[in-house]
């Protein structure tokens, strides 16, 4: 709930276009009064080429208007999961073959560092020569997979050390 005191992002549109053909630019105004869903208050910054405002201007504003606050979200992004990166074979990335079998390892920091998640994603199909050539090997994000196969989805979040295997008879993954 945003109270006075708290920052919000608004887009403030003029006349005027920049040298990039820009004519809106976003800046934080600290709410400083509050009635329903209307506001007021003060430009938290001095724009860039806007020319009729300046840092320190009083604004009124609706809530509709505000396009990002200062405040935690009580409810955690699942986006960041899906950017984090994973292993997988083409046979799953090209072939569009489901994911068989996944494990889970522990990054270390360089590898922390490059997104990895500790993932890696195999379809099952492939032979020992396959794995072992480089080139059927792809690093990509999660939700990419998952938009291939996201029967896995609900493991994302497993320990790390951890295997599992696609089980037909209860089509659901078993831990191994």
């Amino acid at each position: 709930m945003l109270k006075v005191g708290d920052a919000v992002k608004l887009m403030f549109n003029c006349e005027v276009e920049n040298d990039k053909g820009w004519s809106a630019e976003r800046m934080w105004v600290q709410i400083t009064e509050r009635e329903r869903n209307s506001f007021k208050g003060f430009l938290d910054n001095e724009p860039y080429y806007i020319p009729d405002i300046k840092a320190g201007d009083i604004v009124e504003f609706s809530i509709e208007n505000i396009m990002q606050t200062d405040l935690d979200d009580p409810e955690p992004s699942e986006v960041g999961v899906y950017t984090e990166r994973c292993f997988v074979t083409g046979s799953i990335l090209n072939d569009k073959n489901l994911v068989h079998q996944l494990y889970r390892e522990e990054p270390d920091d360089k590898q922390r560092e490059r997104e990895y998640s500790g993932w890696t994603l195999l379809s099952g199909l492939e032979s020992e020569d396959y794995l072992n050539d480089s080139n059927n090997w792809y690093y990509v994000s999660l939700g990419s997979i998952l938009n291939i196969d996201d029967r896995f989805k609900c493991l994302l979040n497993s320990e790390y050390e951890t295997e599992y295997v696609w089980d037909e008879n209860s089509s659901s993954y078993k831990k191994i």
